[in-house]
């Protein structure tokens, strides 16, 4: 497992040292994700998506994404709640509790832990069980407190979204033949997302004002990288799920960290920015160590070692 992971949090580091020594700034950052966004990450969804094998279990993963979001939503409210937080704290507490990098952080832990064939099931369960709600619900939670008729949902932003519509075209391009050539550079141009991703996040990483709300933070980690992927591990227990790639596959993207995307968004609604930001840097820092941990409790409790 260190082996495999090795190149995640060498990427990682290199890019956070980098910012520190001077030779990248922030600026740097969204030139990479841009780079990503445009060009490495919807080859990456093209490649996968071409290659998949769908299957009717897979429905059920991406709604069953669907259903962890929307619980993770209603826990994470009520003990927001419990801790009394203000409006704009609440609402920064519930959507990082909620959202997961799936992608930035998802797609290297995939490859590292389960190569191709998990991160080629990722790709599908980011969009359509991560972006997609994060796009459609995020507007609701963000509007907590206000009018109802101030709430909208920017779907035009959702489907002009690179990935999204590299994710389209990918089930489209189904019905064809594509050359090995044409196969082949869609793979090297996407793959350049795992040390690219890594290496901005690495570049954006800031911890300054966790201190101040390291209580919250705490639980926010808690929340979304203990809490609700344990309940998943209970529930492939209790059910009796047999213990697949894809199944792996939708643990690891549960385990993941708070989403970047989230925390823009919160921080785009002028809601709590310490909150948003610490608890994604620190999250990635945690998830070195969680991450492996419930995934090995999965393999253990099942007999999959």
């Amino acid at each position: 497992m260190f082996e495999s992971l090795f190149g995640v949090v060498l990427f990682f580091i290199l890019g956070y040292l980098s910012r520190k020594v001077g030779i990248f700034d922030e600026k740097s950052a969204d030139t990479i994700i841009k780079f990503i966004i445009y060009f490495a990450f919807p080859s990456l969804v093209i490649y996968n998506v071409y290659n998949l094998e769908v299957k009717p279990s897979f429905l059920w993963i991406i709604l069953s994404g669907w259903g962890v979001i929307i619980f993770s939503i209603a826990i994470s409210f009520y003990i927001g709640k419990l801790l009394k937080l203000n409006r704009s704290a609440l609402i920064a507490f519930v959507m990082m509790s909620s959202f997961g990098n799936t992608s930035f952080l998802g797609f290297p832990f995939q490859m590292a832990i389960l190569g191709e064939e998990g991160l080629r099931f990722a790709v599908v369960f980011d969009q359509l069980a991560s972006f997609l709600p994060v796009s459609l619900l995020s507007p609701f939670i963000l509007s907590y407190g206000i009018s109802k008729s101030k709430i909208s949902i920017d779907f035009k932003k959702i489907f002009t979204f690179p990935p999204f519509i590299a994710l389209l075209f990918g089930f489209f391009i189904k019905f064809f033949y594509l050359p090995d050539f044409v196969l082949n550079n869609l793979k090297i141009l996407g793959m350049t997302v795992i040390p690219l991703a890594l290496f901005a996040v690495g570049l954006n990483l800031k911890l300054s004002k966790a201190k101040e709300k390291i209580k919250y933070i705490s639980v926010i980690i808690f929340i979304k990288m203990i809490f609700i992927p344990v309940v998943v591990v209970i529930f492939i227990l209790l059910l009796e799920i047999q213990v697949t790639v894809e199944i792996l596959s939708f643990l690891i993207e549960i385990c993941m960290p708070p989403m970047v995307l989230a925390s823009i968004f919160v921080i785009s609604a002028g809601h709590d920015r310490d909150i948003a930001v610490s608890s994604v840097g620190i999250g990635i820092i945690i998830s070195f160590i969680t991450v492996p941990l419930i995934y090995n409790l999965l393999k253990v409790l099942t007999g999959n070692v």
